[in-house]
């Protein structure tokens, strides 16, 4: 049986916490201008992917026709 697909998980948690660490104590663009760009590519390619999930995600939900359709809605929290 396949799990819903999460929005936010551990993960983002964990990358989230790493990117502010990272700003504030390890970007130093004047000694080192390559780990820094570095750095922040990493960090612009998971906004990208997080962005891109949460899209899927609401095309799964709004078409009843996908095959993810149910398995989607059965992890969603009803309020």
């Amino acid at each position: 049986m396949n799990k819903p697909i999460k929005r936010w998980n551990l993960l983002d948690t964990v990358n989230l916490a790493l990117f502010i660490v990272v700003v504030l104590f390890f970007l130093d663009f004047n000694n080192n201008a390559a780990v820094s760009y570095l750095l922040l590519g990493v960090f612009l390619l998971w906004v990208i992917t997080l962005i891109f999930r949460n899209i899927f995600i609401n095309k799964i939900e709004k078409d009843p026709n996908h095959p993810l359709h149910e398995t989607q809605l059965q992890g969603k929290k009803k309020i």
